[in-house]
C-alpha cells in the first residue's frame, strides 16, 4: 500500500514539475516588449527639473598587474606611480537635475586612500547612472536594448514567472562593442523594469552592471541602486574595480558642508557597512600615514628634484589639467595632456602632426561670460606651426549676444597675382628666370573682430572688422622683384544668419566683406560674398546625416589680390573623430582654395555605429563608429570635382580613406590615421 502511495505521489510531483516547465517556457513576447518600449513615454519628466537629491558611492580597486605604460593613461598616474595595489574610496554627493539627462553634481564628502585623493578611472562613473530607456545607455554610446529603435539589433526571449513578473533575456545579434547582453526582471502588466544585469565591453574596459530601478514615476526611469564590476586591460596592465552607488538618499548634512574629508561624517551618511576587505584597506592606509608622520623627523627628506619631476611635471604632462576659479567655481582653466595621443595624427599630404588645446572660461552672471581658447599644431612635413585663438565675451547669453576676437597664424595661402604682375611689367629684368623664384606662396595671419546679436530664435546679425596680413614665404624673391613683402587688407564685414526651424534645424548664413585701400594701412581692395548652409539630421540608433552647401564670389579685386574665403579653406588643425573629416575636402591640394574668384560646394556625411566593418566577425567587435562621405566642388579650371570616403574609429585609432574624381577621371587618394586612445577619459 505504501508503495502505491509513493508511486502516486511521484507521478503528481512529476506532473506539477512538467506544468511548471511548460508555464516557464522561454518564448518571445511581443506584447511585453512593446510595453517596455513604451513605458518611458508615459511618464512626464518635466517635474524633475530643479529637484535635488543625494547619492552615496563607494569603490575599491585592485591593481593586479601594471607596468610603465599605465603612466600616460589619463587619471591613472597616481596608481601607476604609487606603491600600493589596493585602494578604497567613498563619495557623498548632492545632485541637482537641470533636466532628466543633465545633472549637476557637488561633492559633499570625499574619502580615498589614493594619494592626494585623485579621481581614477573616471569613465566608470558614467556606467553608474545609465539611462536604460534612452537610445544610448551611457550618453552617446552603447545602444539600449530597451528602446524600440534598437530592437533590430537584439534577440529577446521571455520567461514568465508566478508573481506577475517576467524575465526578459536580451542578446546582441552582432558581436560589437556598441551592443550588450544581459537580462532584466519586468512587471508584466506595465512593462516597468524592476532590475537586472547588463554586461559588455567598451573602450578597453569590460563591465558587468547590476541595477535595481526605482518604484514609480520618474524614479522608475532611474536606478535606485547600482553595482558595477569593471576590468581594465591595456598593454599588460590589469586593474579590477568594483563600484557601488545608492541614489535618492535623504539630506543628512547642512548645505555648508562641501568638499569635506571627515571619516566620521561619512559613517553617519553611509547607507550600508564596509566589508572586512574595505575596512582593512582603511586601517592599512591609516597605519601608513601614522608611520610616515612619526618617521618624518628622522627620515631623509626626499629629493626636491624627484618631487618636482614626479609630482608636478610628471602628473601634469600625462594628465588633463583642470582648475576651477572663484568661490563658487564660476570659471575654469583646462589643458589637455601634453603627451595626449589623441592629439597626434598622420596624413600622407600633411605628414605627422601634433596638436594641443587650452581652454578657459569665467562666468560673471547668468548672462555674462568670458571664453578663451588657444589651439595650436605643428606639421612636421610642412615644418609649419598653426595657431588659432578665439576670445569670446558674452554680454547677453539670452540673445546670444557676444563680442568675438579671433586670431589665426601660420596658414599657407597661394596667389599667382604677384608673379603675373612681375611678368607683365614692361621694365622687368628679362635676364632673371622668374620661374625659379617663389612669388606664389604666402603665410597668412588674421585678426577678425565681430559682434553678434540674435533678434529672435530665427534671425541673427553679426557685424565686424577683418584684418589680414599676407607675408611672402620667400622674402628674398619679393625683394628681388621689387614687390612688397607684406600685403595687408582691412575689411568691414556683415553677416545675416537664418534658422527657419530655430536652433534644432538647419542654419543658413549670408556674409559680405569689403576691403578699402589706405584704411588703417590697407594696400588691398576687394569685395566678396559667401553663402553657407549646414544641418545635422539625427537619425535612430546614434546615426546621423550631415549636410553642408555653400558658395562664394569675389565681385571686386585689384591687380595684386588674394582669394581668401571664410567658409572654404583648409583645416590645418584638425580636431579628432568628433569634428574632423566632415565638411572638408581631404584630397584637394591647398593651392585650389585660393585660385578661383568663385566656388560652389556640397558635403554630405553619414555616420552609423553598425554599418560595414562592424559586421565582420572578430574584427567588427572593436568598431565603434563608421562614416561615409560624399563631396562635390566647382571652382575655376577644376570642376566638376567629386570626393568620396569611408572611415571608422576604434578604441585605439581611427582610419580614413578618400578618393577624388575630376572630370570623370581618377585624381588622387588620401589616407588619414589618428590615435583615439582614451578619447572618453
Amino acid at each position: 500500500m505504501r508503495e502505491k502511495w509513493a508511486a502516486t505521489l511521484c507521478l503528481i510531483v512529476l506532473f506539477l514539475t512538467q506544468c511548471d516547465r511548460l508555464h516557464a517556457k522561454i518564448r518571445p513576447d511581443s506584447a511585453l516588449l512593446n510595453r517596455i518600449f513604451n513605458y518611458a513615454s508615459g511618464i512626464d519628466t518635466a517635474g524633475l527639473t530643479g529637484t535635488r537629491t543625494y547619492t552615496y558611492r563607494r569603490f575599491n580597486l585592485n591593481v593586479k598587474r601594471r607596468n610603465f605604460t599605465l603612466l600616460p593613461v589619463p587619471t591613472m598616474y597616481r596608481i601607476a606611480h604609487g606603491c600600493c595595489r589596493e585602494y578604497v574610496g567613498e563619495d557623498y554627493n548632492q545632485v541637482t537635475f537641470k533636466s532628466f539627462n543633465d545633472l549637476e553634481t557637488q561633492s559633499k564628502i570625499c574619502l580615498s586612500t589614493i594619494p592626494r585623493r585623485r579621481q581614477v578611472m573616471t569613465p566608470a562613473l558614467k556606467y553608474l547612472m545609465p539611462r536604460i530607456y534612452n537610445i544610448s545607455v551611457f550618453d552617446g554610446y552603447i545602444l539600449s536594448p530597451f528602446h524600440i529603435k534598437n530592437r533590430r539589433f537584439y534577440r529577446y526571449s521571455t520567461i514568465l514567472l508566478f508573481d506577475g513578473t517576467a524575465m526578459v533575456i536580451f542578446k546582441a545579434k552582432v558581436d560589437n562593442t556598441q551592443l550588450v547582453n544581459g537580462s532584466v526582471t519586468v512587471d508584466y502588466a506595465t512593462g516597468r523594469i524592476i532590475g537586472g544585469e547588463i554586461e559588455g565591453e567598451y573602450d578597453m574596459s569590460r563591465f558587468h552592471l547590476t541595477l535595481t530601478m526605482g518604484d514609480e514615476g520618474t524614479k522608475s526611469l532611474l536606478p535606485q541602486k547600482s553595482s558595477l564590476n569593471m576590468q581594465f586591460k591595456f598593454i599588460g596592465n590589469n586593474i579590477a574595480a568594483h563600484y557601488k552607488e545608492y541614489y535618492d538618499q535623504p539630506q543628512q548634512l547642512p548645505d555648508s558642508v562641501v568638499g569635506c574629508n571627515d571619516r566620521r561624517l561619512m559613517e553617519a551618511v553611509r547607507p550600508d557597512t564596509l566589508s572586512l576587505l574595505e575596512q582593512g584597506m582603511y586601517e592599512k592606509y591609516d597605519a601608513e600615514i601614522a608611520d610616515s608622520d612619526s618617521a618624518a623627523a628622522t627620515r631623509k627628506k626626499p629629493s626636491k628634484f624627484k618631487q618636482i619631476m614626479w609630482d608636478v611635471i610628471g602628473y601634469h604632462v600625462i594628465n588633463r589639467i583642470r582648475y576651477t576659479i572663484g568661490p563658487k567655481d564660476q570659471g575654469y582653466f583646462r589643458l589637455n595632456p601634453i603627451l595626449n595621443p589623441l592629439y597626434m595624427g598622420y596624413s600622407n599630404r600633411r605628414g605627422f602632426y601634433y596638436k594641443f588645446d587650452l581652454r578657459g572660461a569665467y562666468s560673471f552672471s547668468p548672462l555674462t561670460e568670458i571664453n578663451i581658447r588657444f589651439k595650436g599644431g605643428y606639421s612636421f612635413k610642412q615644418k609649419q606651426f598653426y595657431i588659432w585663438i578665439p576670445f569670446m565675451l558674452y554680454w547677453n547669453k539670452k540673445r546670444n549676444g557676444y563680442l568675438q576676437i579671433e586670431a589665426r597664424s601660420g596658414d599657407r595661402i597661394f596667389s599667382t597675382s604677384v608673379r603675373q604682375d612681375v611678368l607683365e611689367t614692361p621694365a622687368r629684368d628679362d635676364t632673371i628666370e622668374w620661374s625659379r623664384y617663389n612669388l606664389d606662396e604666402f603665410t597668412a595671419n588674421s585678426l577678425v573682430i565681430t559682434n553678434n546679436y540674435d533678434i529672435s530664435d530665427h534671425f541673427g546679425v553679426k557685424v565686424g572688422l577683418a584684418l589680414r596680413d599676407h607675408h611672402g614665404f620667400d622674402r628674398n624673391s619679393f625683394i628681388l622683384a621689387r614687390r612688397p613683402t607684406k600685403y595687408k587688407s582691412v575689411a568691414p564685414s556683415a553677416e545675416l544668419e537664418y534658422r527657419p526651424l530655430g536652433w534644432k534645424g538647419p542654419i543658413f548664413t549670408l556674409d559680405y566683406e569689403r576691403s578699402f585701400k589706405r584704411l588703417m594701412g590697407s594696400n588691398i581692395a576687394y569685395e566678396k560674398w559667401e553663402m553657407d548652409g549646414q544641418y545635422i539630421h539625427r537619425l535612430a540608433s546614434l546615426q546621423s546625416l550631415s549636410f553642408r552647401v555653400g558658395a562664394g564670389l569675389y565681385t571686386r579685386k585689384e591687380k595684386n589680390y588674394f582669394l581668401d574665403y571664410t567658409n572654404f579653406r583648409e583645416n590645418n588643425i584638425p580636431g579628432g573623430w568628433n569634428d574632423e573629416y566632415s565638411g572638408e575636402f581631404e584630397t584637394l591640394n591647398s593651392d585650389w582654395y585660393n585660385t578661383s574668384n568663385y566656388y560652389a560646394r556640397m558635403n554630405m556625411t553619414y555616420e552609423s555605429p553598425l554599418l560595414i566593418t562592424s559586421r565582420i566577425p572578430l574584427v567588427g567587435h572593436f568598431i565603434e563608429m563608421e562614416r561615409l562621405y560624399f563631396s562635390a566642388l566647382s571652382v575655376k579650371k577644376l570642376g566638376p570635382y567629386f570626393e568620396i570616403g569611408y572611415g571608422f574609429t576604434t578604441r585605439l585609432f581611427s582610419m580614413h580613406i578618400f578618393t577624388s574624381n575630376n572630370r570623370g577621371r581618377f585624381r588622387d587618394i588620401e589616407f588619414k590615421f589618428g590615435l583615439e586612445l582614451f578619447r572618453d577619459w
